[in-house]
């Protein structure tokens, strides 16, 4: 694109203009998606295009997922833009043209979105190179649906050439309709921590069960007592979440098997008393369990903290967004959700400072569009690439440019 046509161009007429490309790039990865940790396909698309832009994608010894980075001019300040790459084992039921190609597996959560307008925002920006100094960082992450891919980048020191001073990001939105966003200042999604419980008892006839110890019904106490760490335990104030997906003992009906797994989510939205319900949980486990004269033992996996938004950052997102987008279509009137996202490892790793945005992508024209995240049937609109993609680029370029310094606590 010439110089001069782009200097007259607004941010969301380039977006405007990015808009096939974008959309293109989505339409490969939706009927290609991967699950975490597997996505090879996905992470070499990203660097083949990030290479044509011309952005250095440096080999930091990740098995997938990709970091890019884009020089301006000498000096400035440093931003790191993140969105996540994986898919889920979802059958997709969309009816779509351009539907997954992948039996059991689809992009329900609307991350070949978040890839598209990112790849879209790296294409701006480095058209916008010369008006801004400083470094853009695209951190490109895996595995962010099994909870544990910004960490495994985290563990390749993926920073040690450029240290992010604030990390951006971006998660579809159902909700809101397309062409707006949203942001929450403060607590915006909860921690999210795996538990699991392994009960221990005495198998034997199920016709018999006086000469056993039946872990069934002793794991199904444990389900219900647990429940009263949030109802009792927990400060109303500060919501908390327990649920158990997972259930897992015995190999037939007549048979009381020797052990039961249970397998659930914590989700807290205070890290003080994140801990503490850790604690609760494996008392409540361990005393049950003992009461019937077996044994529970607890383990906790390495989840991820609370996502908190910056102040700062969320208002320059607000004046971003009413830039590119309009006052109008900029949504603040939010609630904290009980969701995760690891995106919140990433802002740990940048200080604290950093904030992750709402992308409307309900369509009236589409009904399906406002089902909801991790849906089968659910459609994320290629239109929202637009909206994605100006307000990114939008806000880094007035991050960069110190447009709001005094907002953020660098």
């Amino acid at each position: 694109m010439g110089e001069y046509l782009l200097m007259s161009m607004t941010v969301t007429e380039q977006a405007k203009a990015w808009y096939e490309r974008m959309r293109a790039l989505r339409e490969d990865l939706h009927r290609h998606p991967e699950l975490g940790h597997k996505e090879t396909r996905t992470t070499e698309l990203i660097r083949k295009t990030l290479n044509k832009l011309g952005i250095e994608t440096p080999d930091y010894g990740v098995e997938t997922g990709i970091v890019g980075i884009l020089r301006g001019g000498v000096g400035g300040k440093t931003l790191l833009l993140r969105e996540d790459i994986d898919a889920l084992p979802i059958e997709e039921k969309t009816g779509l043209s351009f539907a997954s190609e992948v039996e059991g597996i689809s992009h329900a959560c609307g991350h070949d979105i978040h890839t598209a307008a990112l790849l879209g925002t790296a294409g701006m920006l480095t058209e916008r190179r010369n008006e801004f100094s400083g470094t853009v960082i695209f951190l490109f992450q895996c595995a962010e649906e099994v909870f544990d891919g910004a960490a495994a980048m985290l563990q390749h020191d993926i920073f040690r050439d450029e240290k992010p001073e604030a990390v951006v990001g971006l998660h579809t939105a159902p909700a809101l309709p397309v062409g707006s966003i949203g942001i929450l200042e403060g607590v915006a999604d909860a921690s999210c921590d795996t538990v699991t419980i392994r009960v221990i008892g005495r198998g034997g006839h199920g016709a018999h069960p006086d000469d056993c110890i039946d872990p069934v019904v002793i794991a199904a106490a444990i389900i219900m007592e647990l429940q009263t760490v949030a109802s009792r335990r927990n400060k109303p104030t500060v919501p908390m979440v327990l649920t158990f997906g997972q259930i897992q003992g015995g190999t037939a009906p007549n048979v009381i098997p020797n052990f039961v797994t249970l397998e659930g989510n914590m989700r807290c939205m205070n890290g003080t008393l994140r801990s503490k319900r850790m604690e609760d949980i494996r008392a409540l486990a361990e005393g049950i369990a003992s009461a019937h004269g077996a044994r529970a033992e607890v383990s906790f996996s390495a989840g991820m903290p609370p996502v908190i938004n910056d102040p700062g950052l969320c208002r320059m997102i607000v004046a971003a967004g009413a830039k590119v987008l309009g006052e109008s279509r900029v949504v603040t009137d939010l609630v904290p959700s009980m969701g995760s996202d690891d995106f919140s490892n990433i802002e740990e790793a940048c200080g604290g400072i950093g904030a992750q945005f709402l992308l409307g992508t309900r369509d009236l024209q589409i009904p399906n569009s406002g089902l909801g995240l991790h849906v089968a049937e659910n459609i994320f609109p290629s239109a929202a690439l637009i909206p994605a993609a100006a307000v990114l680029t939008q806000f880094a370029l007035d991050f960069l440019r110190g447009e709001g310094d005094e907002f953020v606590r660098l």
